[in-house]
């Protein structure tokens, strides 16, 4: 067979043909030509996150999967089975832009996101305060805790609460959406501030790390 011939052969069975599939559309069909056309370029993207303007976030991570698998000995041979499917943390960088008619920041508003539902600083516990009302509570600790600051739980539903929505759009060149990925049940698990230093002259960022339940992907406009 000749290569132009194995080339024509090749990948002609979509999911589309397989019985399982046959509801879907199967594969999406490309094309040879898409290459020199419609290659897609990194910087056409937006991020979607509330309280943080798009244009602050400079990079982020589109999401990825990671199938488990366990090892099993057959005869003296090693075959793997696959076990489940886990979706890798994200991350994404925010250039820091403090407010200029009104007083704000970045690190503001992800720190808000922290102290808004699942943690308060230490020094801000009146202990005065709340000893006078342990007595006549079931669950004192809690209880003074929620009266004294709110319901700041280290609780997913809370974490999930704080970041808000979570979605990723990549743009062809004419600004239409290419592809839209949301994030489900997304929590964010760090935040590193970058370093101050003499000897430069960049902006100074923040590194977010998400982890998610898994994300889905929706291509065209949402």
């Amino acid at each position: 067979m000749s290569l132009s011939e194995a080339l024509k052969s090749f990948g002609t069975t979509t999911l589309g043909n397989v019985t399982k599939y046959s509801l879907f559309n199967g594969q999406s069909q490309l094309f040879d030509q898409d290459l020199f056309l419609n290659a897609q370029q990194k910087f056409r993207f937006v991020a979607l996150i509330d309280d943080i303007p798009t244009a602050y976030i400079s990079q982020i991570d589109r999401p990825s999967y990671t199938v488990d698998t366990q090892e099993h000995i057959l005869l003296d041979h090693v075959v793997r089975y696959p076990i489940r499917i886990k979706w890798d943390p994200i991350s994404f960088t925010i250039k820091e832009i403090y407010g200029g008619k009104t007083v704000g920041s970045v690190g503001s508003n992800l720190m808000a996101k922290l102290l808004a539902n699942s943690y308060y600083y230490p020094d801000n516990v009146s202990t005065s305060q709340d000893l006078g009302i342990l007595t006549s509570i079931i669950n004192p600790i809690n209880n003074a805790r929620e009266a004294a600051f709110g319901t700041k739980n280290l609780s997913k539903q809370n974490l999930n609460g704080a970041l808000g929505l979570l979605k990723i759009v990549s743009l062809k060149p004419d600004g239409s959406i290419f592809e839209t990925w949301t994030i489900y049940n997304g929590m964010i698990t760090s935040v590193k501030f970058s370093n101050n230093s003499y000897s430069e002259e960049g902006l100074t960022d923040v590194t977010v790390t998400v982890n998610y339940d898994w994300a889905k992907l929706q291509l065209g406009s949402t």
